[in-house]
């Protein structure tokens, strides 16, 4: 390729570090970059140098990337310097990468020439059939979480046949059945998914030395962006290619893996010098992005971290607002604060460049209403908006029901939810009835017709059961307990027991309905009020709005960039996760996921905790995230509410809160409300609602209420992972902490 007469020029406008990595010679680079130091920038200048200064040709480029997005915007930005296409040159993601490499040569890997791909629906739809052969309900055993689970042990290097081999328990037997068939329905349909592109392609390096030269003269200078999310197969296929000078630059950030949970290894980037023994290390810490302050303070809360390479950025541009923390008194003050400041901003930015990041799905719901009733136009990104997500649409069908008994809609969503063996004949029974004699499909349902099957009988009976005590206990119960006792009483709650992102998601979907519903309640807003509301809410949709505010994941979020952040929920239990804090390495990769969240941020930045939080109805007491104990006070200024209380359950030992906040002196008339009264059990050991205590079993949680004294003692207590259990304290074990 002929000289580019500008390149000289085009890296006079690099930093330093930026000119060293791009000019690097031979052998294996790492440039860990922070972010917003301009990495992109890096990488692709680096392509350009190696062909305009002749040190490379075009066929020997392979840049590879984890996203089609990412791998499109390197290539465009290279033949925008080079002036020219880029056309001999491999610019595209792993799958990408591997695909071509078994498209050339499908035999090698045992496929035949015409192999198709499987998309993700027909990879579920793979799974049903599975499932279906070995009568399991899809619904009990959801196929994307299957799916998921078979991913993550192939991306760890996993076989089917190795993890059955080694499979101890009735579950890990069970998927290893479901794996087994899944390969054979593969197999049958010539087909293969995107973790086998990888798998083949591995092996077929492995063994054909012909193929592999040819792969390593086409990849003399290997390019890989994101490399602290690489896998152990990725891993492989990296160094099965790399050969001779081991040309490969690697650009990546320890401080934002955030993929553990799928496969990435970390240790692919904290280790690179033992996998690529003489390599040269780059560190780019001039962020291009934020303010200072917001650096300042995401930079403390990283530094807490010790499994890092370290890196300290810094920005030469001056001045910038103070970070924020905000305490409000639950999610709804949290929701209007956050509506107000970027009422305030939208003087300054628009609503486009403003976004409330969140740790999970399940916090969208108090913004979403906020901000639907401000008429500020907003979109879920990643997922559903709140109120039309699957688990939370039957859960309100459930409610329609006890509401409105002939709710016809209502009943066909949620008759077989959960699975209670109520299928397609057994509907067309019902409905063939109800257009016989002019009633309802409900009233068909309740006169049991004769030929429908005993246990569809049985389900029905039962099913009408639950409705009629629900309607009895709306006399009884406050209207968040209700939906509580609900979703428990319907099996709902039970479909989601499990430890799996997914799950754990939808259970906190439900949670949130629940604490809507009490909400609600307190307002004064009825039952049947609260669903035609609900329903109107569907009117708002601003997906289509030119500008409008981003509500979205941490996971979500990496990689983008708005000129307001908000993270919000920087509580225990949510900031770091209840499923990850009680484990150092889990907790560590908490830490990363906050400062990604931080490290979004431009100009304005803000962190927001709700002193207490409605589960199931009941307002439980919250804990400010113990990440602000890394944040020195003076990296933050807190506009919490003054007048509100410190919460007793997050208060500690010394001057602090657990979660590391300084206590304020307060007026007497200011402080905390008088505890709720405490109930002794059998042995003389003292309960009360707030309490946080441990069970062998469910891990940790909460207790909502106390019911009964003495010998007859009952907790009711949610726990961060199993949700709500009534137990005997003496009976259970459980241990206050």
């Amino acid at each position: 390729m002929p000289q580019c007469a500008a390149m000289s020029r085009l890296t006079d406008d690099l930093n330093d570090p930026q000119r060293a990595a791009v000019t690097h010679g031979t052998g294996p680079l790492l440039v860990l970059a922070g972010a917003g130091s301009g990495k992109t920038r890096v990488l692709t200048y680096r392509i350009a140098y190696l062909l305009a200064n002749d040190k490379a040709r075009d066929t020997e480029i392979t840049a590879v990337t984890f996203t089609n997005k990412a791998a499109l915007e390197m290539r465009e930005r290279v033949e925008n310097l080079l002036g020219q296409p880029l056309r001999g040159g491999f610019v595209g993601t792993f799958h990408r990468w591997s695909l071509e490499i078994l498209r050339r040569d499908p035999e090698a890997a045992g496929l035949p020439r015409r192999f198709v791909i499987a998309d993700t629906d027909e990879q579920r739809q793979m799974i049903k059939r599975e499932l279906k052969k070995l009568g399991l309900d899809p619904k009990e055993h959801p196929p994307r979480a299957l799916l998921g689970r078979i991913s993550g042990l192939v991306n760890r290097g996993a076989s089917q046949s190795s993890f059955a081999n080694g499979s101890s328990d009735s579950q890990s037997e069970l998927l290893a059945t479901i794996w087994k068939g899944y390969e054979a329905r593969k197999k049958a349909a010539g087909a293969v998914d995107f973790d086998d592109m990888l798998v083949l392609a591995r092996d077929v390096l492995k063994s054909h030395a012909e193929i592999r030269s040819r792969i390593q003269d086409r990849a003399r200078w290997l390019l890989v962006d994101e490399f602290q999310d690489t896998n152990a197969l990725q891993m492989d296929l990296l160094e099965l290619v790399l050969a001779g000078e081991r040309n490969l630059t690697a650009v990546g950030d320890e401080d934002q893996s955030i993929y553990r949970w799928r496969g990435a290894e970390m240790d692919n980037i904290l280790a690179f010098e033992r996998h690529f023994p003489g390599s040269s290390v780059v560190k780019l810490e001039e962020n291009y992005r934020s303010t200072a302050p917001i650096l300042a303070a995401s930079g403390a809360l990283i530094a807490a971290n010790q499994r890092r390479r370290g890196k300290t950025l810094f920005t030469s541009h001056e001045g910038g607002e103070d970070v924020r923390l905000y305490i409000g008194a639950d999610e709804r003050a949290e929701a209007r604060w956050v509506a107000d400041r970027f009422q305030e901003l939208q003087r300054r930015h628009s609503l486009g460049e403003m976004a409330v990041l969140m740790r999970t799905n399940a916090q969208t719901r108090s913004f979403e209403e906020e901000l639907t009733r401000r008429h500020m136009a907003h979109r879920v990104v990643g997922g559903l908006r709140f109120w039309q997500r699957a688990e939370v649409k039957d859960a309100l069908a459930y409610l329609r029901l006890v509401i409105r008994a002939d709710d016809t809609i209502a009943f066909e969503r949620v008759v077989n939810v959960p699975t209670r063996g109520i299928g397609a004949a057994t509907i067309d029974i019902l409905r063939g009835h109800a257009d016989h004699d002019g009633t309802t499909m409900v009233e068909a349902a309740r006169r049991l017709p004769a030929e429908l099957a005993p246990r569809a009988r049985i389900s029905l009976e039962r099913f009408f059961q639950i409705l009629d005590e629900a309607r009895d206990k709306r006399a009884e119960l406050d209207p968040g307990d209700l939906v509580g006792w609900l979703l428990e009483a319907s099996g709902l709650l039970a479909m989601y027991d499990g430890d799996s992102e997914e799950k754990t998601a939808r259970r906190e979907n439900l949670q949130q309905l629940a604490a809507a519903v009490a909400e609600a309640a307190q307002r004064g807003q009825e039952l049947e009020a609260f669903l035609d509301a609900i329903a109107l809410l569907e009117e708002h949709d601003d997906d289509d709005a030119p500008e409008a505010i981003t509500l979205m994941t941490l996971h979500a979020a990496k990689g983008l960039e708005f000129d307001v952040v908000v993270l919000a929920g920087f509580e225990d239990g949510l900031l770091p996760h209840a499923n990850s804090r009680d484990e150092p390495e889990s907790l560590e990769e908490e830490r990363r996921l906050a400062y990604v969240g931080m490290t979004r941020a431009r100009r304005w930045l803000a962190m927001t905790v709700a002193r207490s939080r409605f589960l199931f109805g009941t307002r439980v007491p919250t804990r400010p995230s113990r990440f602000l104990v890394d944040l020195p006070e003076d990296r933050y200024t807190d506009v919490s509410d003054t007048a509100l209380p410190i919460p007793a359950a997050g208060l500690s030992e010394g001057g602090r809160t657990a979660g590391g906040l300084p206590r304020r002196p307060r007026p007497p008339a200011r402080r905390a409300k008088k505890a709720a009264a405490t109930v002794i059990d059998e042995t003389g050991q003292g309960w009360r609602p707030g309490d946080r205590i441990r069970h062998g079993r469910f891990g940790t949680g909460v207790v909502l209420a106390c019911q009964g004294t003495g010998p007859r003692l009952k907790l009711v207590v949610f726990f961060d992972r199993a949700g709500r259990k009534t137990l005997v304290p003496t009976i259970a074990k459980l241990e206050r902490l």
